[in-house]
């Protein structure tokens, strides 16, 4: 007898990997190779359940996510946040009145998840309701935003998370060029490596990347120009200038004609499997990191905070650019004290000269 094909489960080296997509959100879960099929189905039925809303009466929580995720359905981090409503609703219950929920009530489900999770997961899944009530009551309406009444999850501190670029080439090498095709077929260039040369060299977020088009593109002046940001405080589109490795990176992913969207996830695991095969640990870095490296770069080079926040899209006098300068305090310090002394000396001589 044929075997019967696991829908969503999908057998991994080290394990199994369950999937499901409930409206337009992928989710996933890694499980031991021993664990009985019936489990991973059960998994898979439970989000299912616990995600889906397609059973919502006129006026009740659920109905009025539905509401607001068409209204921003344009949001770069659309997915993210449909999943967050979706964890409020499942603990607020889908088919009250959203004028019903109260402060107590949101705070005792915060609580219980820095109970597990880090604090800079809640912040967002609190910021996700937020805007959600602000979006709901209207900008005029006098219904109170009961997460404003709740207590804020502590912001997390700054920390260094930028790689050596030495390391990221060699991960970036260490990446197949081609994708594996059906037997008898020639095999097909893979993008993913294309695409985290572009993130690494330029700094770009995955989100906006996968919205620039060949016109956004000028290789002889050597500049892209980005849409709109409107993650934080929101920034207006810019043209941005390249350094060579950006511009040849950008090249390479013109050629390939990588434009269009991705998963950013799957880009993700495809740079932890390069950068395992390379000799670094794919549990301690991340996609995201290359956005850090570039950054961090940048202000080793200019010293500057404004410039880091310009070419980095954020708005100005943004508290977040100082993150991405974390990972060269030390280096930018050393360099200050050096130059320090080295005024001070020149200071010190000129003045036994005058005393003399």
């Amino acid at each position: 007898m044929p075997r019967r094909k696991l829908i969503g489960i999908h057998r991994r080296r080290k394990g199994w990997r369950v999937e499901v997509r409930v409206h337009r959100t992928l989710y996933t879960k890694q499980f031991p190779l021993d664990t009985p099929i019936s489990e991973m189905r059960a998994w898979r039925e439970d989000q299912v359940d616990r995600f889906s809303r397609t059973r919502t009466s006129a006026g009740s929580f659920s109905a009025d996510i539905d509401t607001y995720l068409g209204r921003v359905a344009a949001m770069p981090t659309y997915h993210q946040r449909a999943a967050h409503l979706a964890l409020w609703a499942h603990e607020l219950g889908r088919d009250r009145p959203r004028r019903s929920i109260t402060a107590e009530e949101i705070d005792v489900v915060l609580q219980g998840w820095l109970e597990t999770l880090a604090p800079a997961t809640v912040r967002k899944r609190r910021t996700a309701l937020q805007s959600f009530f602000q979006k709901m009551n209207g900008k005029k309406s006098t219904d109170p935003n009961p997460v404003k009444a709740t207590d804020t999850p502590a912001a997390p501190k700054a920390e260094a998370r930028a790689l050596d670029y030495h390391r990221i080439a060699a991960a970036i090498a260490a990446m197949p060029t081609h994708r594996a095709t059906k037997k008898g077929r020639p095999p097909r260039l893979s993008l993913a490596p294309i695409r985290v040369r572009v993130l690494a060299y330029t700094g770009i977020p995955p989100g906006i990347l996968k919205r620039v088009g060949p016109t956004d593109l000028q290789l002889t002046a050597g500049t892209v120009r980005v849409v709109p940001r409107h993650k934080g405080a929101g920034v207006e589109a810019r043209t941005l200038t390249l350094t060579a490795e950006g511009l040849a990176a950008f090249k390479a992913f013109h050629a390939a004609h990588a434009y269009g969207p991705f998963v950013t996830e799957s880009l993700n695991r495809a740079f932890k499997r390069g950068c395992k095969t390379a000799g670094l640990d794919p549990a301690t870095v991340h996609l995201y990191d290359l956005r850090h490296s570039f950054l961090t770069a940048l202000y080793q080079v200019t010293r500057d905070l404004a410039t880091v926040g310009r070419l980095g899209l954020h708005a100005e006098g943004s508290r977040v650019t100082a993150r991405y300068a974390k990972g060269a305090d030390q280096a930018v310090d050393a360099a200050a004290a050096a130059a320090l002394s080295q005024f001070l000396a020149t200071s010190r001589q000129l003045s036994l000269k005058l005393a003399t």
